[in-house]
């Protein structure tokens, strides 16, 4: 066999190959979605803060993500503003402790206390989801929520964590982690 003609051999061999690892790593992929809103969107009033002038409801997004990679023992889900307090940035929303069996979260049930897991405590000092309120005239800000795929159990954590503190504790224990922008101004 001519050295053309074995090259050509190993080529094919090695297509074939990565062809049928591919749908193996497609299902890997770790997303997390709202339902029925494409990302970058702008968030709806509802969501929005009920606070004084900011024209919302306080209701926390619907939240949808695919399984955690093998090992996934718990999730947690962080939502913050980098463009709040004139750039230093905002966290909306910090919970952690979610059960590695949960796919979505409700509309409006990061903003009840009555979500699974435990509250980490947010910008405003509380453990519940705080809806965004910029700046009139401001331009719109970005809010991204992420979620993280834990290697840890669903207790492992102490309640009333920061955002920074959380990142701080699951350093070394995320297996993926996933995101969202969205946008809102008034």
């Amino acid at each position: 066999m001519s050295r053309f003609a074995s090259l050509n051999t190993w080529l094919a061999a090695s297509a074939v190959l990565l062809c049928l690892q591919l749908p193996a790593q497609a299902q890997e992929r770790f997303t997390l979605n709202v339902p029925g809103v494409s990302d970058n969107r702008l968030f709806t009033p509802a969501s929005a803060s009920d606070a004084k002038g900011c024209g919302g409801h306080n209701l926390s997004p619907a939240l949808a993500w695919t399984a955690g990679p093998e090992g996934t023992r718990s999730y947690a889900i962080v939502m913050h503003d980098p463009d709040g307090a004139k750039g230093q940035g905002i966290d909306h929303w910090v919970h952690y402790g979610i059960k590695p069996t949960t796919r979505q979260i409700a509309a409006g049930a990061g903003a009840k206390g009555t979500l699974e897991g435990l509250g980490g405590t947010n910008s405003k000092g509380t453990t519940t989801y705080v809806g965004p309120c910029p700046p009139v005239g401001d331009s719109a800000h970005h809010y991204i929520i992420q979620i993280y795929a834990l290697e840890l159990a669903p207790d492992a954590l102490p309640a009333g964590l920061t955002r920074a503190e959380l990142l701080e504790k699951i350093n070394g224990h995320v297996l993926r982690n996933s995101s969202v922008v969205r946008r809102y101004l008034r």
